[in-house]
Formats: C-alpha cells, structure tokens, sequence
C-alpha cells in the first residue's frame, strides 16, 4: 500500500511523535522513507537590506543536520531504508509538496503543532496547505503525552 513515505522532520516533539507513529507503518509495508528537514530561507526584504547576520543560512544548515541524522538513526536502528534532505524554502508547505511529488511518495506524515486561531490565520497552516496540494495521502500525528514519550525517539 504505501511505498515511499516522506516524514516532514524538524526534531520538535510534535515531529518525534509522527516518527513513532510512522515507524510501525513503514516497517508494516517495508515502505523506502525519507526525511524532509525545512530551513525556511529569509525574506527578501531582510536579504536586500543586509540585516542577517553573518553566516546565519550555514548555522541553520548545521543544526538542521544534526536533527536530521537523529531521525534517520532512529529509523535505521528500526531496518527501514531511509535517506535525509534538507531544503530551503521561503514556505515549508510547498517545499513538503515538492518533494513529495519528486519521491512518488505514497505518504507523508507530519506532526500537530498546536496554536491558537489567530496564529494560524496570521502565519498560515502546513497541514492545511497539504490538504490542497498533495499528490498522495498525508497522515497528521497529534501531540502525545510529552513526560512518558519525550525519551523513546
């Protein structure tokens, strides 16, 4: 059913929780994974008015790294076959949907973050934007009790 599964990853709790979740189903259908690590690239604005500091895309770059390859330990201490991306993107929806569609992936898992409705109606929704675009079915892992599952990925 499902054979190639993208988890979008940052390493946040929320994120942790869709890597528990998918694991099981990944190894159900010895299903190719990937994860998709997002370093949102600066405005425009921001970039023409020289106001970054000074290495800040490279620092991004190494921390997301670092996530990264905990996630794609965790699913290789587990036997799947997984590969690790990162992408820089000005919105992180469209670069999951991108990289969605270079997969052929038949799944993508996210995880909730959980924000109040003026939140979401000023930065916009991942989830929701996925809903619209993807080409494959997107599975949403709701937050989970963080003091007992925090350890376990």
């Amino acid at each position: 059913m499902y054979h190639t599964i993208v988890f979008a990853y940052d390493g946040t709790a929320q994120c942790r929780d869709a890597l528990r979740e998918g694991i099981p189903l990944a190894m159900r259908f010895d299903a190719a994974c990937h994860l998709l690590a997002v370093i949102p690239t600066p405005p425009a604005l921001a970039m023409v008015g020289g106001q970054l500091p000074h290495g800040l895309l490279e620092k991004e770059l190494a921390s997301a790294n670092a996530v990264l390859e905990k996630g794609v330990c965790s699913l290789r201490d587990k036997g799947l076959k997984v590969t690790g991306t990162i992408r820089t993107w000005e919105e992180p929806g469209e670069a999951i949907i991108h990289f969605a569609h270079e997969t052929g992936a038949d799944l993508v898992i996210v995880g909730h973050h959980r924000r109040s409705i003026f939140d979401r109606w000023w930065c916009g929704s991942v989830g929701h934007s996925l809903l619209d675009h993807l080409p494959c079915s997107l599975l949403v892992a709701m937050p989970r009790d963080r003091e007992s599952q925090d350890n376990k990925v």
